[in-house]
């Protein structure tokens, strides 16, 4: 019963929807098994933002915010512009409520998407989306994008979810070179990523606060590894990520 009660998909708006069509006293019955699963959530320390955010996302389906000079890379429907990677024994990606899922590797470590849709830029842009694990202790929302004629990854918690930064420069991966950020995300709580890529620079941020801003002059750029697909891929590595609100804005050349 515990284990019910503190799963984070219960489904709390079935109890709501009695309300429609109970007499009085079921009504007054409703509420109070509400409030009582509201305090056992409490009191085991599961997350109410994490329910709202799914209660919204069952109820609303499909809410794709697109800011005006933003170009939205994701329906929330399918997964129309994005062609499966295949690694080699990875998940399944899919839609569901609005969101994309990237499964945790049955056989293998990673799951991704790569855009195949409209052309995008390789220099002066603005890449967003939104992320969560909900599975593993690894990336669950790795980036790997194009930068002029080469492409780099932003790492998301790698190494065990501590390690962030961009792979590679001169060599050196994300958990060894100036962007190293050492920090870890909580699970089950929307992220906000936006990376910011121009001429001179490759900045990024996690929930609006800095995670590195990279002045490229007299360094090279690149990726990891040959595992990791070249353009522009969301990836998960032994980890469960979902992703949603995903755009690009391309900058103004005078930037």
């Amino acid at each position: 019963m515990e284990e019910k009660l503190n799963t984070k998909h219960f489904q709390l708006y079935i109890i709501m929807d009695r309300i429609n069509s109970k007499s009085k006293k079921s009504i007054y019955i409703t509420l109070i098994t509400a409030v009582f699963v509201v305090i056992c959530m409490v009191s085991s320390g599961s997350s109410l933002q994490g329910l709202y955010d799914d209660l919204i996302i069952e109820n609303e389906s499909v809410i794709q915010i697109v800011p005006e000079g933003w170009t939205s890379l994701f329906d929330g429907k399918t997964l129309s512009g994005w062609e499966i990677v295949r690694y080699g024994g990875e998940g399944e990606p899919y839609v569901r409520n609005g969101i994309l899922v990237l499964p945790r590797a049955s056989a293998g470590i990673m799951t991704g998407v790569c855009w195949v849709g409209d052309s995008i830029p390789v220099n002066d842009y603005v890449f967003y989306y939104e992320a969560r694990r909900v599975e593993g202790v690894d990336i669950f929302a790795g980036l790997s994008f194009p930068y002029v004629d080469t492409h780099a990854s932003l790492i998301i918690s790698g190494w065990g979810g501590v390690v962030n930064g961009l792979s590679s420069i001169d060599g050196y991966d994300a958990s060894e070179n100036e962007t190293t950020q050492l920090f870890s995300l909580k699970d089950d709580v929307w992220h906000q990523v936006e990376l910011r890529v121009n001429a001179d620079s490759i900045c990024a941020l996690v929930d609006n606060e800095p995670l590195f801003d990279l002045a490229i002059a007299g360094k090279e750029i690149h990726l990891r590894g040959d595992l990791l697909d070249t353009g522009l891929t969301l990836w998960t590595f032994n980890s469960t990520g979902e992703i949603r609100n995903i755009r690009i804005k391309v900058l103004d050349r005078t930037y």
